[in-house]
């Protein structure tokens, strides 16, 4: 036999229940295993997500919105804020803070290893930079800074060829510009953590907009940070 699930609301469309239907002999739909109370009605929708503790998704009370035609809170926020103070996150919010701070750091490590696009002889190339492509970037910007006039080299997925001591002094501008703007966003991102509740901190992922203060304080710090790069590099 054929079932239909419903959500059952109460008259001012509070959660109850999850049922299904099963058609009788004459076709009609017959709740199982659950008797209606006045006022009750079946809604045609899949059940809300309910919250498990504070700081957790989904609804303390779900209440069906018959014109948004979706599930809302529907507790109030004195209400919520007695629910939460019952139902308490297992994970302290230090602990939440400790696990973002590895992740943004872990991410902010894979962006800079990523690397760069840079415009050399051969058009745009691309150069990543792990730790190991750092130590040999250096060693030709060592060698192009003592004289050399070109120096092997090689960009992602390419042969060695013989670059300019113009595309490695650019490689390694770009180099710079890249981990410092990375370094910077990341450090950024580590006082937002530091500073942000629980609801704030589970929004906060690597390329979030930053908050304005932060934002205009990081744009500073780039500011003059390519000022010091543009100095270094006519010296």
């Amino acid at each position: 036999m054929s079932e239909k699930f419903y959500c059952v609301v109460d008259a001012r469309g509070y959660f109850k229940n999850y049922v299904y239907t099963r058609a009788d002999e004459s076709g009609q739909e017959v709740v199982q295993h659950y008797q209606m109370l006045e006022g009750e009605r079946l809604i045609d929708a899949a059940p809300p997500t309910k919250r498990q503790h504070a700081g957790s998704t989904g609804f303390a009370t779900p209440r069906w919105d018959e014109d948004a035609t979706a599930w809302v809170e529907g507790a109030t926020g004195e209400d919520l804020a007695a629910w939460e103070s019952e139902h308490p996150d297992p994970v302290s919010l230090e602990d939440k803070r400790a696990a973002k701070h590895a992740e943004v750091s872990a991410a902010s490590e894979a962006a800079i290893y990523a690397g760069m696009d840079v415009e050399t002889t051969q058009g745009t190339e691309h150069f990543s930079l792990t730790e190991k492509d750092q130590i040999n970037l250096t060693t030709a910007k060592n060698a192009v800074d003592k004289g050399a006039a070109a120096y092997p080299y090689h960009a992602d997925d390419a042969r060695c060829r013989i670059f300019t001591a113009d595309e490695i002094n650019a490689i390694s501008q770009a180099s710079i510009a890249h981990i410092i703007y990375h370094t910077t966003y990341c450090n950024h991102l580590f006082e937002w953590i530091r500073r942000a509740d629980a609801a704030e901190l589970a929004g906060i992922t690597y390329g979030s907009e930053l908050p304005d203060d932060l934002a205009a304080h990081m744009q500073e710090i780039l500011t003059q940070a390519g000022a010091v790069a543009e100095t270094e590099a006519v010296t």
